[in-house]
């Protein structure tokens, strides 16, 4: 008789009962995690909680940047009308146009100030968005391969801001991809899951939709 060697592996679980006809509990859903599932959530809050740091880091720096911005632009303003000569005033547009530019670059750093317009959506239908766009920029020289779950309802977010942030992933992995000299076939997988009980911050959802944007690149 030969031995194995066992090892005890831990899990967290959830039973989820369903309900049958008569209202009687037919059978049970068991559904296990890995135990490392804490120390990942931890993790998670501790990224998010130096993100948010950041943030606020350059939001105040961008802050401070901005009201000397405007001092700079308006006294180079009033420099430009008490010049005659047209070559000083080219200088002086120079500054306004850096000053605006500048400015332009610090509303950016203090993100968005509209209210994201939260309405139901089909998250395939961002992705196919994203897809056509793709595929118009790197002229069909990347294969992009759908592996949707028809299952997943509708979401309730943002559509242009969800479009961005995927478009932002998938060109990421599309300039990896463009710079690979490799001559294999160049692929990007776009996948969407559900995951079930699943945390994400410090709040813990019934249901939500995985999406994963996966290349064959380096």
């Amino acid at each position: 008789m030969e031995q194995v060697n066992s090892k005890k592996l831990f899990c967290d679980y959830t039973v989820t009962p369903i309900m049958g006809s008569s209202n009687a509990t037919e059978s049970l859903i068991i559904e296990l995690y890995p135990r490392d599932r804490m120390k990942r959530i931890s993790q998670e809050d501790e990224i998010i909680a130096n993100h948010e740091s950041s943030k606020e880091l350059i939001r105040g720096l961008a802050h401070e940047i901005k009201n000397p911005l405007g001092g700079i632009r308006g006294a180079a303003q009033l420099i430009s009308r008490a010049f005659t000569d047209e070559a000083l005033n080219d200088y002086t547009q120079v500054i306004i146009e850096e000053s605006d530019r500048l400015r332009d670059l610090v509303d950016r750093l203090l993100g968005l100030r509209q209210i994201p317009k939260n309405k139901p959506l089909n998250i395939h239908k961002v992705l196919e968005r994203v897809r056509q766009l793709i595929s118009v920029e790197t002229d069909n020289k990347i294969k992009l391969i759908r592996d949707y779950d028809p299952s997943i309802p509708d979401l309730i977010g943002d559509e242009s801001q969800l479009i961005q942030a995927l478009l932002n992933i998938t060109r990421n992995a599309m300039q990896a991809l463009m710079e690979d000299q490799d001559s294999q076939q160049k692929t990007i997988r776009m996948v969407t899951r559900t995951l079930r009980q699943f945390t994400i911050g410090s709040k813990r959802h019934r249901l939500v939709c995985k999406i994963s944007i996966i290349d064959n690149g380096p």
